[in-house]
């Protein structure tokens, strides 16, 4: 019998996850909360902004995922009565017992003056297809200048933030740039693609001789990196470094770093690390029927704060819906122990690389190893035509 109403608010990877675990369970009604009907595949977006997929290859309708079990509805949450356990949306209040916080995360600008407001950030479908808009924008208008400068501010590109994703984004446009240059007549000398980090070099995560191969392989393409590079303003013709060196652009696509939503905020729960909501060690609030997961729980295990990941996503969750179906059901709850298999970044289409600690793999191979994973947290999700969508988007309908 169906006794116990457990709310998910969010369907990223964590809420979605979530959902279909909890929804398999005959104890409780499980109801997902998300204000867009689909999924969005974010660690993908990337593939979009560069114009390479279309933004249905990285879009899932929410209904087509979610167990028979569990229910989906579309709406926006205004605010959490944890007193009277209620959820306030715009459709109406929704009791429960159990709730989950799988809100996400949300663009940190770190203070940076004019960040905000003249910078892209791609961590959202619409970012993605605002930036390849834009892109397309640059490359149009620079054939209307005759004016030398101002045609380099237009086809000057900058991706700040030299991480897994602002690597990402640096490959797959430095590899549509000759596209591009081709399509509007705009030779493709005229064309700059920086990267710009504050750190002394990128890809943190990696093996400094794994970091080296893909500083080459970047170069290769024609991308400019500028490490040890803190930027300090950006406004709508550029952006100035710490050095003082200014860079004459009308494109910054920040990808610098991540906080949690800023809904949190609102909730009154304790804080942790970059906005996100601090959880014990069975990923609890400080309101023991209410549980944060993914990208917006701030998780310290032996010290160290979890990193943000897809597979810390769907191992908050799968942990989160067992420790509520144990509360249920009378058995042990489980702490959570992240499980971080290694890290794959792509650097457009054709080469990759892949680090997981003792070994590591480079090129094609870490690109396949990366479709690979991502087919799996696909199937995870439920549904095999979904996995045949990724294939036909990444195979068959290239733009």
């Amino acid at each position: 019998m169906r006794d116990k109403n457990i709310v998910i608010i969010g369907a990223g990877y964590a809420g979605l996850r979530a959902a279909r675990k909890l929804g398999k369970y005959n104890s409780a009604r499980v109801i997902l909360i998300n204000k867009d009907d689909v999924h969005v595949r974010l660690s993908e977006i990337h593939e979009v902004a560069a114009n390479r997929v279309e933004p249905d290859g990285v879009a899932v309708p929410i209904r087509g995922c979610i167990s028979s079990g569990a229910s989906f509805v579309k709406t926006v949450v205004s605010r959490v009565d944890f007193e009277h356990k209620q959820v306030f949306t715009g459709t109406g209040p929704i009791g429960y017992d159990y709730l989950i916080l799988a809100i996400g995360s949300e663009p940190e600008f770190f203070g940076i003056s004019g960040m905000k407001e003249h910078s892209f950030t791609l961590w959202s479908l619409d970012d993605a297809m605002r930036i390849g808009a834009h892109i397309e924008k640059m490359f149009t208008a620079a054939l209307k200048k005759r004016d030398a400068q101002k045609r380099k501010e237009l086809l000057t590109f900058v991706i700040g933030g030299g991480g897994l994703t602002g690597v990402e984004m640096a490959g797959e446009l430095a590899e549509s740039i000759p596209c591009l240059s081709k399509r509007y007549g705009v030779p493709q000398g005229e064309v700059s693609l920086i990267v710009v980090e504050a750190l002394p070099d990128i890809l943190p995560v990696l093996k400094p001789n794994l970091i080296k191969k893909a500083r080459k392989v970047l170069e290769s393409k024609g991308v400019q990196l500028m490490t040890n590079s803190p930027i300090m303003k950006v406004d709508s013709t550029g952006l100035e470094l710490k050095s003082g060196e200014k860079i004459a652009a009308r494109t910054l696509i920040w990808t610098g770093g991540v906080r949690g939503n800023t809904f949190i905020e609102k909730l009154g729960l304790p804080i942790g690390g970059r906005g996100r909501i601090k959880v014990n060690e069975y990923l609890q609030t400080t309101h023991p029927d209410v549980y944060a997961i993914g990208d917006c729980a701030h998780i310290v295990v032996d010290g160290a704060p979890v990193p943000q990941q897809v597979e810390v996503a769907f191992q908050t969750a799968d942990c989160a819906a067992h420790n509520i179906m144990a509360d249920i059901r009378g058995y042990d709850k489980k702490k959570y122990r992240p499980k971080i298999y290694g890290t794959v970044v792509s650097i457009g289409r054709r080469y990759g690389i892949a680090d997981f600690g003792t070994i590591s793999f480079t090129g094609l191979f870490a690109i396949m190893l990366k479709r690979l994973f991502d087919i799996h947290y696909i199937l995870s999700l439920g549904c095999f035509r979904l996995t045949l969508e990724y294939v036909a988007h990444r195979i068959f309908r290239k733009r």
